[in-house]
């Protein structure tokens, strides 16, 4: 009976993994946490994958920035996003450059540095199946000092994240990486997103679960820990139809635009986006 089932799904993975790429992939993902502040990671997404081409839509998302209902499209592997909001009937073209000079100018308000970056790779090994497909297991260690100085306050704290990485080596669909990601966010420190990037990108395949545990210590010796789950509970070949990743006509463009004004108000609730960022509705 154990022969069987493993056979089986060596045969469902050859068939998920031989499968012509124009036919497509849909996946559905659930993003976990404890401790303070994994409740803006937490999520459960379905999404639609052909190419370089995706469409991933939040069920659920503690991420202020979206609520549940709204969606990413991603075109070009993740070179180009739109967040679309159903309920406001409007979209978003979610410009990471601009987002990450924001982010840049934050920091360099805030002082915040990092020092002393040390990505280490602990194990590899044949992983655990996950959803139906065999993986292979990783676990890096990447430890730093970050710094901050604004005004009256500092911080000067140790972080230590492990990341354990249950990756199939051999999906193809590019833009399946938009979401199961092998790097975490980028930073506003680019040394520290290339020391990241040289490690991880060795990885090669897409993760189907990642769990990271991040423990933070400040300079009093005071100690906080969260972890982050994420993971592939349902993944298929199917074909997914272009007409997947259009905006639906008569939706309204929305700007991010960060000039600090306040947004224009429409009829039904306020984007969110745009009450983070000071964007408002194109006239």
């Amino acid at each position: 009976m154990q022969k069987l089932r493993v056979f089986t799904l060596a045969m469902l993975a050859v068939a998920v993994l031989a499968a012509p790429a124009s036919s497509g992939v849909y996946y559905e993902a659930r993003t976990t946490g404890e401790g303070k502040g994994s409740e803006l990671q937490a999520a459960t997404v379905k999404a639609w994958v052909s190419g370089d081409k995706a469409k991933i839509f939040f069920e659920t998302t503690g991420n202020p920035m979206m609520k549940p209902g709204d969606y990413l499209l991603a075109f070009g592997g993740g070179q180009t996003l739109y967040l679309v909001s159903p309920k406001d009937k409007t979209y978003t073209k979610w410009d990471m450059d601009a987002m990450m000079q924001m982010a840049a100018g934050f920091t360099k308000m805030m002082k915040m540095e990092i020092h002393d970056a040390k990505v280490e790779k602990l194990e590899e090994r044949p992983g655990e199946i996950v959803a139906g497909l065999p993986t292979i297991y990783y676990k890096f260690r990447t430890t730093y000092r970050q710094t901050m100085k604004f005004m009256m306050m500092s911080q000067d704290n140790r972080v230590e994240e492990v990341r354990e990485l249950w990756v199939a080596p051999d999906l193809v669909e590019k833009a399946l990486g938009v979401y199961l990601r092998k790097t975490p966010p980028k930073t506003p420190s680019e040394d520290f997103n290339r020391l990241l990037a040289l490690e991880l990108e060795k990885v090669k395949g897409i993760p189907l679960k990642i769990r990271t545990v991040t423990t933070t210590q400040d300079k009093k010796g005071a100690t906080q820990t969260t972890v982050v789950t994420m993971e592939v509970t349902k993944l298929q070949v199917m074909p997914v139809p272009d007409s997947t990743f259009e905006i639906p006509a008569g939706y309204q463009e929305v700007s991010l635009l960060p000039t600090g004004e306040s947004p224009d108000q429409g009829e039904g609730e306020e984007n969110p986006m745009l009450k983070l960022l000071g964007g408002k509705k194109k006239q």
